[in-house]
């Protein structure tokens, strides 16, 4: 019963892995484009008009990018650490 449960448990663990690592590009590439429309945005219409109106949109971007950096980053880490110390076929029922 016990062995049930131990091998019931590695493939739930297997399957929030592999759900993580489908997950992880969103995680970058989302916020990453959402700070190039803000940057974009104040860029045309703040700076380069000379107008401080849209300094806003600037705030917002870099804020989506520090929280990218600080959040995003740390997770692919340990996404790919975990996959080198586990040398095992994560597609695969075993």
């Amino acid at each position: 019963m016990k062995n049930n449960k131990d091998l019931r448990k590695a493939y739930i663990q297997k399957l929030l892995y592999r759900l993580e690592l489908w997950f992880a590009p969103w995680l970058i590439t989302i916020p990453l484009l959402v700070f190039v429309v803000f940057f974009w945005d104040w860029y045309t219409r703040g700076f380069s008009a000379g107008s401080s109106r849209f300094n806003g949109e600037l705030y917002l971007a870099l804020l989506i990018l520090i929280g990218n950096l600080l959040f995003g980053i740390p997770f692919l880490k340990t996404i790919l650490s975990y996959k080198k110390k586990n040398k095992q076929t994560l597609f695969y029922k075993t």
